[in-house]
């Protein structure tokens, strides 16, 4: 893979396509209706994926920035944590591109998803624990701290069929057929 200064075209146009098919994904399922309010199916972690294995880090962290945009709409412009503080959802979900980029030189496709997104679990853990009250009402800040292990499981099921995606379309060879038109 090229350096960041070097990106080509193709791989300006590869992110972009893979960041349009992740907020696409995550409007439809961002959409469905869950009990809880601040709590949706998202499964725009695919495009950030796709990149991440074929590309690296650099292009996958970038990729996870862009997916961020669908999710920083409903859970920070129309959700309960506001613009400014949803902003934070967008470096958490390239976390998840740049870690996964990464391993995805070292550990099957499966593996350096789930391992991948350790780090935005973290930041999750730490922005419902600590920052999201800190800057929110008490109530508020309350029911966000109470929300945060619900989130975590939830964000662990969609990783783990993500990473399953993942292994399949990596036995079909897609993500090794994708590498030429990207280098």
């Amino acid at each position: 893979m090229r350096s960041l200064t070097s990106t080509t075209g193709k791989q300006v146009a590869f992110v972009a396509s893979m960041s349009a098919l992740g907020n696409v994904l995550a409007l439809v399922t961002l959409s469905i209706p869950t009990p809880i309010g601040q709590i949706a199916l998202d499964l725009s972690h695919v495009g950030t994926l796709v990149v991440a294995l074929t590309c690296g880090p650099v292009l996958g962290g970038m990729t996870g920035a862009l997916v961020g945009i669908a999710p920083f709409y409903r859970f920070g412009v129309a959700g309960g944590f506001g613009p400014l503080l949803g902003l934070l959802i967008i470096p958490g979900k390239s976390l998840t591109g740049i870690s996964a980029g990464y391993l995805g030189k070292r550990l099957r496709p499966g593996s350096a998803t789930l391992l991948g997104y350790v780090p935005e679990a973290l930041f999750t853990y730490a922005y419902f624990e600590w920052m999201a009250p800190a800057f929110l009402a008490p109530a508020v800040g309350q029911y966000i701290v109470a929300l945060v292990f619900p989130v975590l499981a939830k964000a662990w099921s969609e990783m783990t069929v993500i990473a399953i995606v993942m292994e399949l379309i990596s036995k079909q060879r897609v993500l090794d057929r994708l590498r030429p038109y990207v280098d």
